[in-house]
């Protein structure tokens, strides 16, 4: 694998930078594009991993990076060499664009919301991964949640009530709770308050 004794990045000239022919890794062009975007604000980005190849260098990581410098028409780019062989190529080519974590979604709403404080959505869509709906998303997923509400009092809480009756009375009172109409329950309690009288006048 890569030698121990690899030095410290390096800048090496972009056009000696040429990418590997089996690099399987795309990036879509919204992502890309940002990516242009802040390297061009900023000037910073992760060192590139090549491997010597004659008097050229054979992108092993970093092809999307490459490309967004020479958008922004870099001459020169941050590398780190690694003396691979051709099989221990392919094998980083196919390990180093895929092996990474994915966000914690709450830990993800909690870093963008803190950048919120200095940027509005629209501002922040424009620099993350994520549009502005997924932005929304998550910002509301790390608000505060609201306030709990007060527990319904006992005598307020719905209850249950059983009765037996024979077939006949059964299908009687069936009979009656669809004439009145409505819910089965609402029938019964207007029935209940009729034959005692009562109501709501």
């Amino acid at each position: 694998m890569p030698d121990e004794k690899q030095g410290p990045p390096t800048e090496l000239p972009i056009d000696r930078l040429e990418a590997h022919p089996s690099n399987s890794n795309v990036m879509p062009k919204g992502l890309f594009d940002k990516l242009v975007e802040r390297i061009g604000e900023t000037g910073r980005y992760p060192p590139v991993i090549v491997r010597p190849m004659g008097d050229q260098y054979q992108v092993l990581d970093g092809h999307h990076r490459v490309a967004a410098l020479r958008r922004l028409r870099h001459t020169s780019v941050q590398c780190v060499v690694w003396q691979v062989n051709d099989d221990q190529a392919l094998l980083l080519l196919a390990t180093l664009n895929r092996l990474s974590g994915d966000d914690h979604p709450l830990k993800r709403a909690a870093l963008v919301s803190k950048l919120s404080k200095t940027m509005d959505t629209k501002q922040l869509a424009d620099r993350l991964p994520e549009d502005a709906g997924r932005v929304r998303k998550l910002l509301a997923l790390h608000a505060a949640p609201p306030p709990p509400q007060a527990p319904t009092p006992i005598e307020q809480m719905p209850v249950c009530l059983h009765f037996f009756l024979l077939p006949d009375e059964r299908r009687a009172v069936e009979q009656v709770l669809k004439a009145h109409g409505g819910t089965r329950e609402q029938a019964l309690l207007d029935l209940l308050c009729v034959e005692r009288g009562g109501g709501d006048d």
